[in-house]
């Protein structure tokens, strides 16, 4: 194939997907005296993130790519860019990670390009809106969707629904949008619907939602219909933290589990809650780690850790206690006797 025809079936490969976002980061690094930049994007996305350094390539960029996946923009991974030589760092996938402890996340140049995933979400909802059987509300979904979150909107209020926009949250940049971590954008209004509306898919970021106490109606552009995520409760998630506590109030030896990723290293977190521990007499160990796994905390003797990480984590560990620096009140509560 001739290099004309090679750049031909590239451009028409674009055209399959919105690249507005990217030609508008492209035209501000062109500016830029960078000689390398460095490509980081999740898994699902990675074809894309090769087509990227195949133009910027083109503009006569050099490239590196992070391989590792990523989950959020709380794992920016400008530092392993810097460290092969990259001037700036593309980061695909997510908006910027606003770090609660105001933690700087930009060490090197960063671009965030957020994915908006290329799927009919407004014809699922035009289809079933009818399944929505309240008055009042509140809009929010992932930065997937959250370019089309105006036209939902508008349709809604056709249909005669009342509508009432999400705010954004503690860690995030876009009205509405909803993080693995941070549900704050439906949190800050949940005194004022009935029930939420989510642009998205799958059970992982609804469930954040639902600890409102509200009902969360999915339009589901993978599933191509309307589901309802069960309101559930935050104070039932706290309660199970105090049990946690409470069952290991006696042990003698906690660990504070922290993350060496920037947006998951909560360092003011684990000063308060090794404060804490020590106030009421405890051994405490400080763990670090990039990827956090549970099998890595097996055999340290060590029952209950506290988590300033990822904060969705301490729902997710299942074999070993885990709690959050919030649950350490408890101890504050009952009377302790060290094994």
């Amino acid at each position: 194939m001739t290099p004309e025809n090679t750049r031909e079936k590239k451009t028409e490969e674009r055209q399959k997907f919105n690249y507005e976002e990217f030609e508008e980061v492209l035209e501000e690094i062109k500016d830029k005296d960078y000689d390398m930049v460095g490509l980081q994007g999740p898994d699902g996305i990675k074809p894309q993130l090769i087509d990227y350094a195949d133009q910027l390539e083109e503009e006569g960029f050099d490239t590196v790519i992070i391989g590792a996946s990523t989950f959020g923009a709380c794992g920016i991974a400008d530092e392993k860019a810097e460290r092969m030589g990259a001037d700036a760092l593309i980061h695909v996938g997510h908006t910027r990670f606003l770090h609660p402890e105001g933690q700087d996340m930009d060490d090197l140049s960063v671009y965030y390009l957020p994915y908006r995933e290329d799927r009919d979400l407004m014809g699922v909802l035009k289809e079933h809106y009818e399944e929505i059987d309240v008055d009042k509300v509140g809009l929010v979904g992932v930065t997937q969707y959250m370019d089309r979150a105006d036209k939902a909107r508008e349709f809604l209020e056709s249909k005669e629904f009342e509508v009432v926009e999400g705010k954004t949250g503690l860690r995030t940049t876009e009205v509405g949008q909803v993080l693995g971590c941070d549900a704050g954008a439906a949190h800050n209004i949940a005194e004022k619907v009935e029930a939420f509306v989510f642009l998205g898919s799958g059970h992982f970021h609804p469930s954040q939602v639902s600890e409102t106490g509200k009902d969360v109606y999915v339009v589901d552009p993978y599933e191509e219909h309307i589901w309802v995520e069960p309101a559930n409760s935050l104070e039932d998630e706290m309660q199970a933290e105090y049990a946690r506590v409470i069952k290991h109030k006696n042990k003698k030896k906690w660990g504070i589990v922290t993350s060496s990723k920037k947006g998951q290293n909560y360092l003011q977190a684990v000063k308060i809650s090794k404060e804490k521990l020590e106030k009421h007499g405890k051994d405490v160990y400080i763990f670090v780690e990039d990827r956090i796994f549970e099998p890595d905390y097996k055999g340290f003797g060590i029952d209950i850790f506290v988590n300033c990480a990822c904060p969705r984590m301490t729902k997710d560990w299942q074999d070993m206690a885990f709690v959050s620096p919030k649950a350490l009140d408890m101890l504050d509560e009952v009377d302790i006797k060290h094994d």
